[in-house]
């Protein structure tokens, strides 16, 4: 393969589209054998342009083939500059002696997993090479596909590659001219990286900036990059370093910026008290300027000496404070009171000075001083108005007991004369009907209307103030026998209205209590039903937690919901004497003996559909 090409080593390299001219005093570099493989630094594109054309046009000059892989721009380039030297690319290209490819398209056809696949290479690249040698009897190729994997930051692929070109030189007489920008190999842990791609090509050729050094010395080519290398690698760190000092000292000057305009107080203080440092925020709770403040000893400021030591002391021994309350004296002589979070900066055991925030809590210690007060007052007038209720209630439960003892005595006493009053009503109408007018006939029924109704009233009366007062003892009760008796004595007439859901189960109780609750109860269930309404009644219990629940439920009129609050008054009627009969006491005697039993009471209602009732209450445990 006969040649005359020279490396372009002491050219200064020009823009890319800018031939370049060799200079006259470029170092030589023995000529390619068939089987070469050269490596070129670059710093500029253009330089190796003019290097890839020298390399390729003398080729061509000399009737070799040539193969470029190279990127779409290097290639529009180097196309330009051969036609400059008088090739004519247009008829070498027809006859077959040049081809160019695409660096990264050939690249995709054979990387596996990251990794050139020799099957492949030997396929895409092999094959093309064998056939150029073949029928020119001499290739020279340019290629760029290792930079590109250098530029992915795949040292491992490039230089796998390197290998594979290596072996197919040994099978291929072919000269093989590889080119990396030297920029890619800045930095010391590129160095080895570096090292390793000269030691795989037979020729090393170094950047264009070494203008002053010529040699056609293999040793000294190699020893010349490898300097580049290094000089280019210190640039890059003494830039870097120079962009960490840039950025080291924008982030001082921010940080200063911050500590100085935080709104909290911030502030040094040296391992003998004195100040060090303060922030802004520092003086304008104190009221202090910088000179009245730094170079001061820290106790001259707090108003309580004693936590100065205590705070110096802790801190010596490596302690951190959070929230450590103390008192600050101001300029004016004013005190602040504050909260102090601290801790040591130490340098290699040697106490350098604290890290202390100060936070003003003096609005907040006034407000927590107002709330005390506050609270002490509101617990007094609490205190006074308890009393108060107290008396009240005490004198209210004596005029109630009075009044229950008066109502009791007098429903008493007038249970003989109202029962003396109706017999004898009675009497005169059974014996004398036939004697008497209209007149006195119906002025007798009314006397007995009259004193039955009031005689109910008596007896409900009596009833309430009967579970009013006096303790009561709870006993185990079955309530099964207890509704069948209630059924048997007071309902037996309306037994086929009312349904009882058995088993029911045993609570602990009273049973003349129960017994008046279930009775006013089923009562009312019959008696409030719309007229002519066939009434439906339904008793029931069941277990809940505890306790149980008996449900006494109809089909009556049911209850408005305004009626609601009343319902339990006594005397609280919701329906007119004339609709329904009764004295208005019935729930209010329920309501009174379960509560005395320890049981609650409760009720669900829509009116026109019915009202279900329910009492809670204690369960017989096992």
């Amino acid at each position: 393969m006969k040649s005359t090409f020279r490396p372009v080593v002491g050219a200064e390299a020009g823009p890319i589209n800018r031939p370049l001219e060799a200079s006259s005093s470029s170092p030589t570099l023995a000529e390619p054998t068939a089987r070469e493989h050269l490596v070129q630094f670059f710093e500029n594109d253009g330089f190796l342009v003019e290097s890839v054309a020298r390399f390729i046009g003398e080729g061509l000059g000399g009737g070799d083939g040539a193969l470029v892989i190279a990127t779409r721009a290097h290639r529009e380039a180097l196309e330009e500059r051969l036609e400059a030297q008088g090739i004519d690319l247009t008829g070498v290209q027809a006859r077959g002696r040049y081809v160019a490819l695409d660096a990264l398209e050939l690249l995709s056809k054979f990387i596996v997993n990251g990794m050139p696949d020799e099957g492949r290479f030997l396929a895409e690249v092999g094959g093309l090479v064998g056939q150029m040698t073949a029928a020119f009897g001499g290739l020279r190729a340019f290629g760029e596909m290792v930079a590109l994997l250098l530029a992915q930051r795949n040292e491992k692929a490039a230089v796998r590659l390197e290998e594979l070109w290596n072996d197919l030189a040994k099978a291929q007489p072919f000269s093989l001219f590889c080119a990396y920008p030297l920029q890619a190999f800045r930095g010391r842990a590129k160095s080895e990286a570096f090292a390793q791609v000269c030691r795989i090509h037979s020729s090393v050729l170094p950047a264009e900036s070494c203008t002053a050094m010529h040699s056609s010395n293999e040793a000294q080519l190699r020893a010349i990059a490898l300097l580049q290398q290094r000089a280019a690698s210190l640039e890059a760190e003494i830039s870097e370093r120079r962009r960490a000092e840039e950025a080291l000292r924008r982030c001082h000057d921010e940080l200063k910026c911050f500590f100085e305009n935080a709104t909290i107080g911030l502030h040094w203080v040296c391992q003998d008290g004195t100040v060090k440092w303060a922030n802004r925020a520092e003086f304008e709770l104190l009221g202090y300027s910088e000179a009245e403040y730094v170079g001061h000893h820290i106790a001259e400021f707090h108003a309580d000496k004693e936590i100065v030591s205590d705070i110096l002391l802790r801190l010596g021994r490596a302690e951190t404070l959070r929230n450590y309350e103390a008192r600050l004296r101001c300029k004016d002589g004013s005190l602040k009171h504050v909260l102090i979070d601290s801790s040591v900066f130490w340098d290699q055991g040697r106490f350098v000075h604290t890290q202390c925030f100060t936070r003003d809590v003096t609005e907040q210690k006034k407000a927590e001083l107002e709330l005390r007060e506050a609270r002490d007052s509101l617990v007094q007038a609490n205190q006074a108005l308890e009393r108060r209720v107290a008396e009240r209630t005490a004198r209210l439960q004596e005029a109630m007991t009075e009044l229950e003892t008066f109502s009791y005595s007098i429903s008493h006493d007038m249970r003989s004369p109202l029962r003396a009053m109706h017999a004898h009503a009675t009497a005169l109408l059974e014996d004398y009907r036939s004697k008497l007018d209209d007149a006195a006939i119906y002025s007798l029924e009314r006397i007995a209307r009259a004193s039955t109704r009031l005689g109910a009233l008596v007896r409900d009366v009596l009833a309430y103030s009967k579970v009013s007062k006096g303790n009561i003892d709870l006993k185990p009760i079955d309530l099964g026998p207890l509704v069948e008796d209630i059924m048997r004595e007071r309902f037996e007439g309306s037994r086929q209205c009312i349904t009882v859901e058995h088993p029911l189960h045993t609570v602990l109780g009273h049973e003349a209590y129960l017994l008046q609750c279930l009775t006013n109860l089923i009562d009312n269930a019959l008696k409030f039903v719309a007229p002519g309404k066939v009434p439906k009644v339904r008793v029931r219990t069941e277990i809940a937690g505890d306790s149980v629940k008996v449900w006494v439920s109809d089909n009556g009129v049911g209850i408005h919901r305004e009626h609601y609050g009343r319902l339990f008054q006594i005397f609280g009627r919701v329906h007119s004497q004339d609709e329904y009969a009764g004295t208005g006491i019935g729930l209010c005697i329920v309501r009174k003996a379960v509560s005395r039993m320890g049981g609650t009471i409760g009720f669900n209602s829509e009116p026109g559909k019915g009202s279900e009732f329910w009492l809670t209450l204690p369960a017989l445990r096992a």
